[in-house]
């Protein structure tokens, strides 16, 4: 079908949404400092787009002690003078909630459709994510730009917009083992028709990307110190269980809500 993509909308309701900036950042400002940087270009030599994720959910407070810890095999992404991000991501779904589906009944060859934006740079894509029965992602992206009509192609009948997750971001590179770190939190859920945000403020959600085992990453290594270990998490899949009245199952999402309440609590 063709998909109107309605980036106006999407802007000003992500927009209602931030509260201005989390109260962990005070205490990362002087360490984000600290690191060597990066920028886009140079970021975008990584080639991840066929990759394995390891997530790991944290609580937010350890956020300054791990970028310490990390300071000395990463590099930080910097652009137009920002080091950390705000993303506005608008998913898209059937209107039986279909794509969601497919993960909470175990579909293992499953995607997800999502328009991302980077508040701090205003660039924008359309990304498709397909997960394999391998346990690996493959993405596409199509920067908005080059979408010359405001629609695009996507492979379901229908889908339209269906959940906002908007939250903030570091991103590291580790040049040696090419893998890439990102530190998310401040995680804000609402649907497109309700007023009802939901916010997870107490919790740091940690994605590593790297082709191969990640058994020798530093970050790895850094996290089992400190008692975690990666965990299964989807922020599209989470948002819809926290924004749900009940009509849709989630019994597969269950122990992630559990884990999430326990990081946050720690």
């Amino acid at each position: 079908m063709q998909l109107k993509l309605e980036q106006a909308q999407y802007r000003s309701d992500h927009g209602e949404l931030r509260s201005g900036d989390h109260h962990i950042e005070k205490s990362c400002t002087a360490v984000v400092s600290q690191f060597a940087a990066h920028n886009l270009k140079e970021q975008s030599t990584i080639t991840l787009a066929d990759r394995t994720d390891s997530k790991f959910l944290l609580p937010v407070r350890v956020l300054p002690r791990f970028l310490g810890a990390l300071n000395s095999d990463y590099t930080i992404l910097e652009e137009s003078g920002h080091r950390v991000f705000t993303y506005e991501n608008t998913y898209f779904d059937t209107p039986a909630w279909d794509l969601y589906l497919q993960h909470q009944n175990g579909k293992l060859n499953r995607h997800k459709f999502r328009f991302r934006r980077y508040h701090e740079t205003d660039i924008a894509y359309f990304e498709k994510k397909f997960k394999t029965n391998k346990d690996r992602t493959i993405k596409e992206r199509v920067n908005c730009k080059d979408v010359q009509s405001g629609s695009i192609v996507v492979e379901e009948e229908i889908v339209k917009p269906s959940l906002y997750v908007n939250y903030r971001r570091v991103t590291l590179w580790n040049h040696a083992a090419n893998e890439r770190l990102t530190l998310d939190y401040d995680l804000c859920y609402r649907r497109p028709e309700k007023a009802k945000v939901a916010r997870l403020d107490g919790l740091l959600i940690a994605e590593l990307k790297r082709h191969g085992n990640a058994s020798d990453s530093p970050f790895v290594k850094t996290a089992k110190d400190h008692g975690f270990s990666p965990k299964t998490f989807s922020k599209y899949c989470t948002g819809v269980c926290l924004t749900d009245n009940g009509s849709l199952k989630n019994n597969r999402f269950k122990s992630t809500l559990t884990d999430i309440k326990k990081a946050s609590e720690l």
